[in-house]
C-alpha cells in the first residue's frame, strides 16, 4: 500500500498585511531560514512541514489576476519577472535542491498559498527527491551558423514551448543531417532521467531542441557528446550548442 504524504497541521503565522505573495520554488525545510534580495526584492523560505516554500510579498493590486493578465504582452514586465525568478531559484539551490515553481505563480493573499500548498503537498514531497541535486541542459541543433542566446530570460525562451516528452521522439530533417541529428539526441537522451521537446516556434535552420534532467556526470557527458560530434557537424554546416546546467524549470508539472 502507498503511504500518502499528508499535509502538515496549521501553524499560527504573521503575514504582512495588505501583500500578495509570489512563489518561487519548494525545497526542504532547512531553506526556511534563508533570507536574500533580488534587485531590490526580498525572498524568503517559509517552512510548511518538511517544506520550505521560496517567496516574496509583494504588491497586491500590481500582482491580482486582472492586472497579470492585462500584463501577459508586457515584454519589459516579464523579463524583469523572469530574471528575478531565475536568480532567486539559483540562489537557493546553491544551498539544497529547489523544485522551481511556474513564472508568475501569484496568489492575492498568503492564505491562498498555503491553501494551495497544502493540497500539492504531497506531490511536492515527491518531487523533491525525484529531482534531488539534478539540473537541466538544452541540446539545441541548427544547420547552418546560428548564434546562441544572449539576453532573453531563460524561462521566456524555453519553458512556454516545452512538450511532455521527447525520450522517443525522432527528429525529422533533411536525408543529409538526419543520421547526425539522430545520433547526437541518442546520446543525450542516454544519459537523462527525463527529456522534453522543446517545440521552439520556427526558427530557420532548426533542426532539433530538447532539454534534459542529468546529475553532474550526464552534464558532463552531454559536453562530450557534443564534442566528439562536432567535426562532423562541422563538416554537415550543422551548429550544436549545449545551455545549461539550470534548475528544472522543464520539468516540474
Amino acid at each position: 500500500m502507498t503511504k500518502t504524504l499528508a499535509a502538515p497541521p496549521v501553524e499560527p503565522r504573521v503575514y504582512p498585511a495588505g501583500r500578495a505573495v509570489l512563489l518561487f520554488g519548494v525545497g526542504p525545510a532547512s531553506l526556511a531560514t534563508r533570507r536574500f534580495t533580488v534587485e531590490g526584492r526580498r525572498v524568503q523560505g517559509v517552512r510548511l512541514g518538511r517544506l520550505a516554500l521560496l517567496v516574496s510579498y509583494v504588491d497586491v493590486a500590481a500582482y491580482s489576476a486582472d492586472e497579470l493578465e492585462r500584463k501577459r504582452t508586457d515584454r519589459d514586465f516579464l523579463r524583469t519577472e523572469a530574471r528575478v525568478h531565475e536568480r532567486a531559484v539559483e540562489r537557493a539551490s546553491v544551498h539544497a535542491a529547489v523544485a522551481p515553481a511556474r513564472l508568475l505563480s501569484a496568489f492575492e493573499h498568503p492564505a491562498a498559498l498555503e491553501a494551495y500548498a497544502r493540497a500539492q503537498y504531497a506531490r511536492w514531497c515527491r518531487a523533491l527527491p525525484r529531482l534531488g541535486d539534478k539540473r537541466e541542459v538544452v541540446v539545441q541543433i541548427f544547420a547552418g551558423p546560428h548564434a546562441p542566446p544572449a539576453r532573453e530570460p531563460y524561462l521566456l525562451r524555453v519553458t512556454p514551448y516545452v512538450a511532455r516528452t521527447a525520450r522517443n521522439w525522432q527528429p525529422k530533417c533533411e536525408r543529409r543531417f538526419e543520421e547526425h541529428v539522430r545520433s547526437l539526441a541518442s546520446a543525450c537522451a542516454a544519459v537523462a532521467s527525463a527529456a522534453r521537446r522543446i517545440a521552439l516556434p520556427a526558427k530557420r535552420g532548426a533542426l532539433y531542441s530538447a532539454a534534459f534532467l542529468v546529475d553532474a556526470p550526464g552534464a558532463d557527458a552531454l559536453r562530450g557528446a557534443l564534442a566528439d560530434r562536432s567535426a562532423a557537424g562541422v563538416a554537415l554546416g550543422i551548429t550544436a550548442y549545449l545551455e545549461g546546467p539550470r534548475a528544472p524549470f522543464s520539468f516540474v508539472a
